[in-house]
């Protein structure tokens, strides 16, 4: 069965059928298809769409597969949570609302606690083309909703400018997940803003990531057990 990743408010899924127009590859990256007549938006998704694989490829995780990514005009929702955009594992196929769709469809859109705005735009680009990625790694996907949020979070973070990601996590006042937690989707769902940053802030104090990485790529359960240091 195809699995579909969504950034919510808080993160569900969502099941949608794609429907392309307009395509068009990202210049420095073949492999990314874009469909928008939007010149600026295109730009704007390139762009976000190129540090995020930039950020990934750190950690050795490249897309294996073309990803598609389609501009909507319309809300997204599930279950009567909104989502920014969306992530279809089938074709990597990603739905996105446009900017201007955001706005139009919610007073004051809100993201991580503040104001919606075109930075929080490239972090929701950066977390879709996260699950995109990290979906051709992962080994059991009926397990792998917390493993893909938790890596979309943290590359949500840190593809943001310095100044915002530190305002973030001042705000959010939380330290990074510590030996012995579980990272569930149940605080997910609870406190996204607060996951976001506990597993950035825990990817960023491990001295040696790779295996940690491994970890959540076989993960085959609803959570994930964070190891004790030795």
């Amino acid at each position: 069965m195809p699995c579909r990743f969504v950034l919510l408010l808080p993160f569900f899924l969502l099941f949608f059928t794609p429907a392309f127009a307009d395509e068009r590859s990202c210049a420095n990256l073949s492999a990314v298809i874009v469909n928008t007549d939007d010149k600026e938006a295109f730009a704007e998704i390139c762009a976000a769409t190129e540090e995020a694989l930039a950020f990934l490829a750190r950690y050795d995780l490249k897309p294996k597969a073309p990803i598609s990514i389609e501009i909507v005009e319309k809300k997204i929702e599930n279950h009567g949570y909104a989502a920014y955009g969306s992530y279809y594992s089938e074709g990597d196929h990603i739905s996105l609302m446009s900017y201007a769709a955001i706005f139009a469809t919610s007073e004051h859109p809100q993201m991580y606690g503040e104001p919606f705005d075109r930075v929080h735009y490239a972090g929701v680009i950066a977390h879709e083309v996260t699950h995109s990625v990290v979906r051709h790694y992962i080994k059991d996907e009926r397990f792998s909703m917390v493993p893909q949020e938790y890596l979309a979070h943290v590359v949500q973070l840190a593809t943001m400018p310095e100044t915002r990601r530190n305002a973030i996590i001042r705000a959010m006042n939380v330290g990074p997940w510590e030996g012995g937690d579980s990272i569930s989707n149940i605080y997910m769902a609870m406190n996204p803003g607060k996951f976001a940053v506990k597993s950035y802030l825990h990817l960023m104090s491990l001295a040696e990531t790779s295996s940690f990485i491994q970890i959540l790529l076989n993960n085959n359960w609803f959570y994930v057990n964070v190891p004790k240091s030795k």
